[in-house]
């Protein structure tokens, strides 16, 4: 992942079945920076460290049938370009962190995050 995080001009990130290896992903920072859109489908991934300065310049972020993944970190919640979260097929844990991340959100005066559950 170093090595697609790397690509400066990078905006668009799909990760569907197999495309990523290892259970835990945690990114290094100065990665991703330009990256606006963030899809993971049927990814094996349980653990998911992340931070703001991970990703940021991310807009919005889908995760589908990520059924081993047991949160959104709460980091993500603090990219202030962030617009929409979007979940289909994800354990319960993982809709409440999305829904967690939306009230912290809110407190802080931004009502422009979107966060959809199908």
């Amino acid at each position: 992942m170093t090595t697609v995080g790397s690509l400066p001009n990078l905006e668009v990130l799909k990760l569907k079945t197999y495309a990523f290896s290892g259970r835990e992903w945690e990114p290094n920072e100065g990665e991703f920076l330009q990256l606006k859109f963030l899809l993971l489908d049927c990814i094996y991934l349980e653990h998911w460290r992340a931070e703001s300065i991970h990703f940021p310049s991310l807009q919005r972020l889908v995760l589908k049938g990520c059924y081993d993944l047991k949160e959104i970190p709460c980091g993500i919640g603090e990219i202030p370009t962030l617009q929409s979260i979007e979940l289909r097929r994800c354990r319960d844990s993982v809709a409440t962190s999305a829904k967690q991340i939306q009230k912290e959100q809110l407190e802080l005066g931004n009502d422009g995050l979107q966060v959809q559950i199908m």
